[in-house]
């Protein structure tokens, strides 16, 4: 009896035994396991790194893009906004060029004020389309708290002249107009009134024509993008090009953004009406 009790402590120690070799070696696998697959520090850092740097060099032109489309899809819900008002307010009052009496001038007069035919003309546009739009505020160049902010051409060389008034109206979602010249009241079907400006943001920067300053004109049958190749002497890409040194640069982008539904003149110089629409044509 002693002997089989002695026999079994030896065989239960030899089992404890192997058992724990195969537990070593379970765990020495893993550990090997661990150093084939696994990452050091260095490892991951160095690719944090590359990340980081393709990031840098690739957010920019994603922001860009971003924008620009955002710029796109702004203008084109404003120049909606602006002829559903405008149709509704040639059923009450006829077309615009039965709204004007007196031409607008094109610069203040000695004293630095707009002529008073300018004041008349644009409140009498605004007065008739704000009607049909939801405006949070108008005022006039009357009101001196009435401020446009600076704004300048697409080359950004110098400032804009902002259509001779001082009117601000702006929209509930940040969409302003400034201004309400009206240089040829007896307009005709082919021609145009007179013009003023969209700003997509508001008084927001960057406040440059072209990119989210926008001109916009008025005829008898709608209003209409500044830059078509019909309706008006500003003309794409003359007046609507980075490297253009026109006093007029950035009025003629409008009709490109809308109709193209891209702000690619901003990035090649070779595009036009008749040929590409973008830079990847």
């Amino acid at each position: 009896m002693k002997k089989e009790i002695k026999n079994a402590t030896i065989l239960e120690k030899t089992v404890r035994r192997e058992n724990g070799k195969i537990l070593k070696r379970v765990q020495d696998d893993m550990f090997v396991q661990d150093d084939k697959f696994g990452f050091t520090l260095a490892e991951v850092l160095i690719t944090l790194g590359i990340i980081g740097v393709v990031a840098a060099m690739t957010m920019p032109s994603l922001i860009q893009k971003y924008q620009e489309k955002a710029t796109v899809t702004q203008l084109k819900k404003a120049n909606s906004v602006l002829n559903q008002a405008y149709q509704r307010a040639m059923a009450e009052y006829g077309p615009a060029s039965d709204w004007f009496s007196v031409a607008s001038s094109s610069s203040k007069d000695e004293n630095g004020e707009w002529p008073e035919a300018n004041i008349i003309n644009a409140k009498l546009l605004w007065e008739r389309l704000s009607k049909y739009m939801k405006t949070v505020s108008v005022c006039y160049a009357s009101d001196k708290s009435c401020k446009i902010p600076v704004i300048v051409y697409l080359h950004q060389q110098s400032r804009g002249n902002t259509t001779a008034s001082g009117t601000v109206v702006k929209l509930a979602d940040g969409i302003s107009f400034y201004g309400g010249w009206i240089g040829y009241p007896n307009c005709t079907l082919n021609t145009h009134c007179g013009d003023f400006q969209v700003d997509i943001n508001g008084d927001k920067k960057p406040n440059v024509f072209g990119k989210d300053v926008f001109d916009f004109l008025i005829t008898p049958k709608g209003i209409f993008p500044n830059g078509t190749q019909t309706l008006s002497g500003r003309q794409f890409p003359q007046e609507c090009s980075r490297k253009s040194t026109s006093g007029a640069n950035g009025y003629a982008c409008a009709a490109w953004v809308i109709y193209n539904e891209n702000m690619d003149y901003l990035h090649c110089d070779d595009l036009s009406w008749d040929g590409k629409h973008k830079c990847s044509d």
